[in-house]
């Protein structure tokens, strides 16, 4: 069984901060999370990957060289048909909507609601392990 933690009513994770990454394979940043960044215009933000959990995350700043941010219009959307099929994600069968699970170094990070995958293996004795 898990552990409870407490969440503060003014925890960012109650206001509907999302991104989309829609069947044409765009990221889009709804219109919370562009108040959220004070995105008005067409502006860069770098994009992250998590390759373990599949998350995405989205920040205004990036401390490693030579990393180029990602263009948003002033709607929030970029093209990023490139960068989600080199992650995995499936956008050709419908648009994947990505909710806000907290932040990490100063990035937005943001993952698909439910629960996650755990891939358990059997061992001779008949426990389980994770793989």
């Amino acid at each position: 069984m898990g552990k409870l933690k407490p969440v503060s009513k003014t925890d960012k994770r109650m206001l509907d901060i999302s991104i989309t990454l829609d069947n044409q394979g765009r990221i889009c940043l709804n219109a919370d999370f562009r108040k959220e960044l004070k995105l008005e215009n067409k502006g860069p933000l770098f994009v992250f990957h998590d390759e373990e959990y599949g998350r995405i995350g989205i920040a205004q700043k990036c401390d490693e060289d030579g990393v180029e941010p990602h263009i948003f219009d002033s709607r929030g959307y970029c093209q990023a048909k490139a960068f989600l099929s080199w992650c995995g994600f499936n956008y050709k069968d419908g648009a994947i909507r990505m909710l806000f699970e907290g932040m990490e170094d100063g990035i937005y990070v943001f993952a698909e609601p439910g629960r996650r995958h755990v891939e358990l293996k059997q061992g001779k004795n008949g426990d389980l392990e994770r793989r």
